[in-house]
């Protein structure tokens, strides 16, 4: 591993040309195809003009490409919230180009370049970039609605990761793996930013599942670990905790909170210790901790030049701060109780108050008034829009053990009486919730955050839920195709309807098989009836998963099977009427 260099002099440092940068698909990227893609990246945006420009990529290694090419050239790069289309469509309108992955992304951008397409590039000299005037705007995760712009010069995330190496960089890992996307905030300090500056291999891909964490971290050297509460958690009862020890040089949690008895549990076997990080995209880094004791967690420490104080009227953390983009305190979302010693503890979020009928109602009270009761493990609540215009509280509820063994017995609307009738004595009728959606998981970001637009989402009807696999894409030889999934946890199929976990219906899993075969063949419109149908093992929300089909016209039939690496889910034939 090489010295520690800002990212502003990155590029004129002397690393050898075989230094090795990044792995992605293709295997191992050195330092001199860094370089050299760097300097041809900034001869095409600097020749097509104007100043901003959209990077928008899943790729850790493409990104790192795209924006120190965007900062050589002298403009300003723009990174999203999320990777969807509408999203990237708003952000690209008022910019002047876009730094794509692949064609077809966006069709508004004045200017398209496809990232992993090399073009004509003159020579680039390499200088030092000004971090006080280099910026970076970042998009939040829109948990109170619309994602809103954070303008980012250089120099407060350069800060950020030379004390990030000072506190951290001592461990000696050598490569780095992450579960959360490059551009955000943290994703980008800790996957790319970072290893750039202390001289890392990174991986270019994102890790999504916890059986493709324990493969790698056996692969790569003394990696790191850079995740968020939502992996962590879901991952838990699935890695293999004392190989990963064997494996592993450290481990970071952030962009949300991270249950104490989830990291005590991988403390209590990981000797580098699981290290959560609090901060936000505003504030970057602003406290450290690591949860060894479930029941006695300890305070957070603030980072070195990061001091914290509370708020005169609301208790409110309040943080100054190398990382802040402006002078003075900025005033947090967060209640917090200050020790002597300058450590402190976060005590929830600021109330959230909604007006119904003139009336002011706290939603942070009805969560936890509702997490008190013994049926909930989990709650998040909101205002809802009803028909008649009139808002009215609904509430998404993660049953406890006791919570589900309720509801199987004696149906939903038992659960909702017993919570009802739990928030009785302290409400008022008006703040009681009318809507009720009992979920095994709530609805959460890469980053475990939770967005108001996700939560509104659990209260529409099916027809204004999500209802297809994400990422289909399609692969049709002569009678056969091959459709390759990912099932979500938004999808309407997985709303509770199981004792254990959220699985995909095998109703679901026909269905698909006969809509995916009319869009690959000629398949007559009438059902007849299903043959040999067989389920194997269960579809679980999450799962990477293959559907095989073979037509024969010449007998009406479709064969069908679900598979997910060598597990064979389900299978069977289905006859339809000839066409006459």
């Amino acid at each position: 591993m090489t010295g520690f260099v800002p990212i502003s002099r990155l590029l004129l440092c002397d690393r050898q040309k075989d230094h090795a940068v990044a792995r992605g698909a293709e295997g191992i990227e050195r330092w001199g195809a860094f370089a050299s893609a760097i300097g041809k990246l900034a001869y095409r945006v600097k020749s097509a003009g104007g100043s901003d420009w959209v990077i928008a990529t899943e790729d850790a290694y493409a990104l790192a490409v795209a924006l120190l090419a965007v900062l050589q050239a002298g403009k300003r790069a723009h990174l999203p919230s999320n990777l969807q289309t509408g999203h990237l469509s708003e952000l690209a309108r008022p910019c002047d180009g876009v730094l794509v992955q692949r064609a077809g992304v966006l069709g508004e951008a004045r200017e398209m370049v496809i990232l992993d397409q090399e073009g004509d590039g003159g020579q680039w000299c390499f200088e030092a970039l000004d971090a006080a005037s280099c910026e970076i705007r970042l998009h939040t995760s829109g948990t109170t609605g619309k994602p809103e712009a954070v303008a980012k010069p250089l120099r407060c995330l350069e800060a950020e990761v030379a004390v990030l190496d000072e506190v951290f960089g001592a461990s000696g890992a050598q490569s780095v793996l992450a579960t959360v996307p490059a551009y955000h905030i943290y994703g980008l300090l800790f996957r790319v930013l970072w290893p750039l500056s202390a001289g890392r291999m990174f991986e270019a891909d994102t890790v999504a599942f916890p059986e493709e964490l324990t493969a790698l971290a056996g692969q790569r050297p003394a990696p790191l670990l850079v995740s968020s509460p939502a992996f962590l958690r879901r991952a838990l009862p699935i890695l293999d905790l004392e190989r990963m020890d064997r494996c592993l040089w450290g481990a970071f949690s952030s962009g949300g909170p991270l249950a104490p008895d989830v990291a005590a549990a991988y403390n209590a076997t990981l000797r580098c210790n699981l290290v959560e990080v609090y901060g936000s995209t505003e504030t970057g880094g602003i406290a450290h901790r690591s949860v060894v004791d479930a029941a006695a967690p300890p305070p957070w420490t603030p980072l070195p030049g990061v001091a914290v104080t509370l708020s005169r009227d609301e208790e409110l953390i309040t943080v100054e701060s190398p990382f802040l983009t402006t002078m003075g305190p900025f005033e947090t979302g967060d209640r917090g109780r200050i020790l002597a010693d300058g450590s402190f503890f976060l005590e929830g979020r600021k109330d959230r108050i909604v007006k119904l009928e003139e009336r002011r109602v706290s939603l942070l009270e009805i969560e936890d008034r509702l997490k008190g009761c013994a049926e909930v493990d989990d709650v998040r609540v909101l205002a809802l829009e009803t028909a008649a215009s009139r808002a009215a509280i609904g509430a998404a509820v993660v049953p406890s053990e006791q919570g589900w063994h309720l509801l199987e017995a004696r149906g939903k609307r038992a659960l909702r009486e017993s919570l009802h009738n739990a928030l009785k004595p302290h409400l008022e009728a008006l703040a009681l919730p009318r809507r009720w959606r009992f979920v095994r998981r709530l609805p959460e970001t890469a980053q475990g955050k939770t967005t108001a637009a996700s939560l509104a989402a659990l209260f529409l009807p099916a027809s204004g839920r999500v209802v297809e696999p994400e990422g289909a894409h399609r692969t049709v030889s002569g009678t056969r195709a091959e459709i390759g999934m990912e099932l979500q946890r938004e999808l309407v199929y997985f709303d509770g309807h199981f004792d254990a976990a959220a699985i995909l219906p095998g109703v679901v899993q026909v269905d698909w098989a006969i809509k995916e075969a009319r869009k690959c063949f000629p398949v007559p419109c009438t059902f007849h009836r299903i043959e040999a149908l067989k389920f194997f093992s269960v579809l679980p929300a999450g799962t990477r998963v293959k559907l095989e089909l073979e037509f024969d016209a010449s007998k009406a039939r479709l064969g069908f099977s679900y598979h997910s690496g060598e597990i064979t889910h389900s299978s069977g034939r289905i006859k339809f009427e000839p066409s006459q």
